[in-house]
Formats: C-alpha cells, sequence, structure tokens
C-alpha cells in the first residue's frame, strides 16, 4: 500500500497524470515502490507537463504526489523541504534556484541557506 505524504495530494499511479491540471505552479514526488520518495520536482508554471517530463525520463516510477502552489518562490521552498526530508536517490543536486531570484533554502544548515 502506497504512503500518504503530508500536505500532498495521492498518492497516485503514474497513468494517473490526469488528475493534475495543466498550467498551474506545483511540487510534486515521484515512487518506485509507493513508500519511498526517490525523486522530488517542481513546475513554476505546468506541473503536470513537468510531472509528465520526469515520469518519462525517470527509470522505474510507478506512484506520485503532488500539490499546487501559489507562487514559484513557495514551490521552490516546498520543494527544498521535500528534497532535506526525503533526501531522494534521484536527485543528484539541491533543487535550482530560479533564474533572476536570490530566494534561499530554509533548511537549517543548508549551503542554499
Amino acid at each position: 500500500m502506497a504512503t500518504k505524504l503530508p500536505g500532498m495530494l495521492g498518492p497516485y499511479s503514474v497513468d494517473q497524470i490526469y488528475v493534475v491540471d495543466a498550467g498551474y505552479i506545483g511540487v510534486y514526488a515521484l515512487s518506485r515502490n509507493g513508500t519511498t520518495v526517490h525523486y522530488v520536482g517542481r513546475s513554476d508554471s505546468d506541473i503536470r507537463g513537468r510531472l509528465n517530463k520526469s515520469i518519462q525520463e525517470g527509470e522505474g516510477y510507478r506512484y506520485f504526489w503532488f500539490t499546487y502552489e501559489t507562487s514559484p518562490m513557495r514551490a521552490y521552498k516546498r520543494e527544498c523541504v521535500l528534497f532535506h526530508h526525503y533526501n531522494p536517490v534521484d536527485n543528484t543536486v539541491h533543487p535550482a534556484v530560479p533564474p533572476n531570484t536570490n530566494w534561499r533554502c530554509l533548511v537549517k544548515g543548508c549551503p542554499w541557506g
């Protein structure tokens, strides 16, 4: 049975991507087994498109969770929190700061803070 992630909708099977509305800012997590977060990501403009791309480019993702955000800054900050909390093995680098911003990670001790 797949695990619930606090503050996120899901889990959903990757073939249920239609539940995500296109054209919205948001954050997502991907899993191969429904219990371990293997990847976290965000979109500052179209979460459905970015999530679909991550599913296609990844290996063996079967489940996802997501949430909409009200701004790119909120999406970046939530992605950072998820990244540090779950330490997903498929994320090789810290979430990127959007271009032309000087936002910092909220997680204490993070070099991006």
